[in-house]
């Protein structure tokens, strides 16, 4: 199927599925659906309209975007409960914000169109004195700008505008890098479908991402895959996936150039969605997973049987390695053997490490970030 047909198939396909929804927005969720291993504990942390990728301010407040809604929150937790005191309308009528950062005191957003900078009032939970840093490539079929700093660049992410096609712009399907300012801007990382989450690997210092790949090559190709993204590299989409598989739609060319593509650190099932991904640094967790990197799925839309609607985990090893691979970690979104579309009870979608340890998880579908903590 050409690229306009299975665009516009996809987006019917979408839109059908939410027309199917009920809203859950401000319900709790039944958490005692949802498993963790023992000595885990979740908790609901604050209710947010479809909450997608958060961060943490210099102060320790939790900040998340809302892509859909255009706005970014603020979730102050002064006296430590555990629980958001209130939740503080940061920045309105955006343009789809999804990525979010710190960099000296600065406040960055990932709009779709710009990645913004603000003067951040911690005091007074405030961004003001927008400034456009860069203007990024048109929304197209994936709109979110995922934002991370590191070693003094500046790293955005901008999915394909296409399933499977041959992309004109080069920052398509790619990871790009710039100074804080938006000068010596580059493509980083390349052949990247919908690199959604990016994080760093405190033990190689190296960027890791999530990556969506391709639809209708049936419920079980290709695998969704964590990369470590390395400067030039080149990670295969649309030519090939998973470890160096030839494209049938691209098979003369995949064949030439999938040889010299980077495959995967972690795979998962096909369709899981994964967006966020975090390291975990704290020390509330056992050391087992200390180190660890977390990954949450964000859950199939175009699979006959639905799959992902958790978060997992991989351990990682002494030389920044994985050891094993891919764990599920909280799971119950979905029930097993669940097969009706509407019986979603949430959709993660980021994750983060609090200064604390505790592990916080979005939820857009649900509208909630959960915490979960660790105790005998």
């Amino acid at each position: 199927m050409g690229f306009v047909g299975d665009a516009m198939r996809r987006v019917l396909l979408s839109c059908l599925l939410v027309l199917s929804l009920a809203p859950v927005f401000g319900q709790d969720a039944d958490l005692n659906r949802l498993t963790l291993p023992p000595g885990f504990h979740i908790s609901i942390f604050a209710h947010v309209p479809k909450a997608r990728f958060m961060v943490f301010s210099p102060g320790g407040v939790l900040l998340v975007t809302s892509t859909s809604e255009g706005k970014v929150f603020a979730l102050p937790d002064s006296g430590h409960s555990g629980k958001a005191e209130r939740v503080v309308t940061v920045l309105e009528d955006l343009n789809a914000p999804h990525g979010i950062a710190f960099h000296e005191g600065k406040l960055y957003i990932g709009d779709t169109n710009e990645v913004q900078r603000y003067d951040w009032n911690e005091s007074q939970l405030k961004a003001a004195n927008m400034a456009s840093i860069a203007k990024l490539s048109p929304s197209g079929m994936h709109f979110t700008r995922t934002l991370l700093f590191h070693d003094d660049k500046l790293y955005v992410s901008i999915g394909s505008d296409c399933n499977v096609c041959i992309e004109k712009d080069p920052e398509r399907a790619a990871v790009i890098e710039m100074n804080p300012d938006g000068s010596a801007r580059r493509v980083f990382a390349h052949g990247l479908r919908n690199s959604v989450g990016l994080a760093i690997n405190p033990k190689t210092n190296a960027i890791w991402g999530t990556d969506n790949g391709r639809d209708w090559l049936g419920d079980d190709l290709p695998p969704d895959k964590v990369n470590e993204l390395k400067s030039g590299g080149d990670y295969g989409w649309p030519y090939c996936y998973g470890q160096r598989k030839v494209d049938p739609e691209h098979e003369a060319e995949g064949k030439q150039r999938c040889p010299a593509t980077i495959p995967p650190v972690l795979e998962m099932q096909a369709h899981s969605a994964p967006l966020g991904i975090a390291f975990y640094e704290g020390r509330m967790f056992p050391a087992e997973y200390q180190g660890g990197v977390f990954v949450a799925m964000h859950g199939s839309w175009n699979r006959s049987i639905p799959t992902g609607y958790k978060v997992v985990w991989a351990k990682i090893g002494a030389n920044g390695e994985p050891a094993g691979s891919l764990q599920d970690f909280a799971t119950g979104w979905l029930k097993p053997g669940e097969t009706r579309r509407g019986v979603w009870m949430g959709r993660p979608a980021g994750v983060i490490t609090g200064p604390n340890g505790a592990l916080y998880i979005s939820d857009d579908y649900a509208g909630l970030i959960y915490r979960v903590t660790y105790s005998k």
